[in-house]
């Protein structure tokens, strides 16, 4: 019975002094330590993964961004723009514009070198489609009298 008491605190000492650390080793589990590793290895990855998503999904904006300042380029959209209004105080193209998409039309905003801002009603890469296109808006009553063609290759534009 002594010898079961001796081994028992001989037992309960070495747990206290030696943590649960050494019975783990012994059993071939990980140690505190190898936990703790493990677990900033785990953060370290999710850190490098979110970063990694974050850039993907940069790279994404970065190309739709791409993607639709090509699609909505004067020069993709035509050569001759039918403008409808030419204005320098701001605020007044948002009118022309929203007056047009009222009417059914796709207007375009088109900032010139000089400040002011043009609203185009169509754009064609024929000029004489824009001419017949021209003559063909100047006769509904919300059209004002001063409509004119914008060719893009003058280079007047922003771009």
């Amino acid at each position: 019975m002594r010898i079961v008491k001796l081994i028992m605190t001989l037992m309960a000492a070495a747990v206290l002094l030696t943590g649960c650390d050494f019975f783990r080793s012994l059993v071939g589990k990980p140690t505190s330590e190898d936990i703790e590793r493990m677990r900033l290895e785990a953060q370290e990855q999710a850190r490098m993964k979110r970063e990694q998503d974050s850039l993907n999904k940069l790279k994404a904006l970065e190309l739709e961004q791409a993607r639709i300042a090509a699609e909505n380029s004067l020069e993709n959209a035509g050569r001759y723009h039918v403008i409808l209004g030419s204005f320098k105080v701001e605020g007044n193209a948002e009118k022309m514009y929203a007056m047009l998409e009222k009417n059914g039309y796709k207007p375009r905003v088109i900032e010139f070198n000089n400040g002011f801002e043009a609203v185009s009603v169509a754009a064609y890469n024929d000029y004489r489609e824009a001419i017949k296109a021209m003559q063909d808006i100047m006769e509904y009553q919300f059209c004002p009298e001063d409509v004119w063609i914008y060719d893009v290759n003058q280079n007047m534009h922003v771009k």
